[in-house]
């Protein structure tokens, strides 16, 4: 059986009501047939309700989600909200909350437990930064980020689960990691993974950091990469849709 690849759009906070409408009605205007890739937009919190309405070969994901079950929380999103939108996929700790927002490992570990005792499928995001990987700490940093994640998981379903590899120095800089750094850091997660007792769960890893048209056929072909988190890429519709032919 063929493995499918996944491809995932970070927008981010781009893209008001408006502009997301006039993407998805293009986007779905495009042949989105392909049998092997799965195509997931991840918008804003306003316009996830959009999907209800669209091309059942789309996917929806959601930016984050809180861990918290008291409807005290102001601001915060649960997961039953998200599931009330039909989001399949969530996306959780990514590099930009976790600098910005001072997200930690524990707060993400909280978040995987909720989502893992859901429906929703998480798209853990994972990455050193410049410093750590000039110190050759690369592998130290991976592996507390997903052990601490899949830290507060009793594995007793089978579940999908998306790992996403995005080096930090590599975002938004328009400069992807190497063929050969992929590689190796890829093996290094599955060596991660192979050490944690995850049951029935299809781990599937993502890479993303600077994926773009130009460079996607290159990079999906590199031992144990399944498929793209793309950010920039991912708000215009012609380069979005190159790059998921490519998959």
């Amino acid at each position: 059986m063929i493995r499918k690849k996944i491809c995932v759009a970070n927008w981010k906070m781009n893209k008001n009501f408006i502009e997301s409408n006039d993407f998805l009605k293009k986007i779905t205007q495009k042949d989105l047939s392909s049998n092997s890739c799965e195509l997931v937009i991840c918008p804003s919190y306003d316009s996830l309700f959009l999907f209800n309405k669209l091309n059942p070969q789309l996917s929806l994901g959601a930016q984050d989600v809180s861990y918290l079950n008291s409807p005290s929380s102001t601001g915060e999103i649960s997961v039953d909200m998200l599931t009330s939108h039909n989001c399949k996929y969530v996306i959780i700790g990514h590099s930009e909350r976790r600098e910005s927002l001072n997200e930690t490992n524990e707060s993400v570990s909280l978040k995987m437990k909720e989502i893992y005792n859901s429906q929703i499928i998480p798209i853990l995001c994972i990455g050193e930064k410049l410093d750590e990987k000039l110190g050759k700490l690369t592998y130290k940093v991976l592996e507390k980020q997903i052990t601490k994640a899949f830290s507060k998981i009793n594995f007793k379903s089978e579940k999908d689960v998306l790992i996403a590899y995005e080096p930090v120095w590599a975002i938004g800089t328009g400069q992807a990691a190497g063929h050969n750094e992929i590689k190796q850091n890829m093996k290094l997660i599955k060596k991660i993974i192979n050490n944690i007792y995850t049951n029935n769960c299809n781990i599937y890893l993502l890479y993303g950091g600077s994926v773009n048209e130009n460079n996607a056929s290159e990079i999906i072909n590199i031992d144990n990469v399944d498929g793209f988190l793309i950010g920039s890429a991912s708000l215009e519709v012609n380069s979005f849709y190159k790059i998921f032919k490519q998959l």
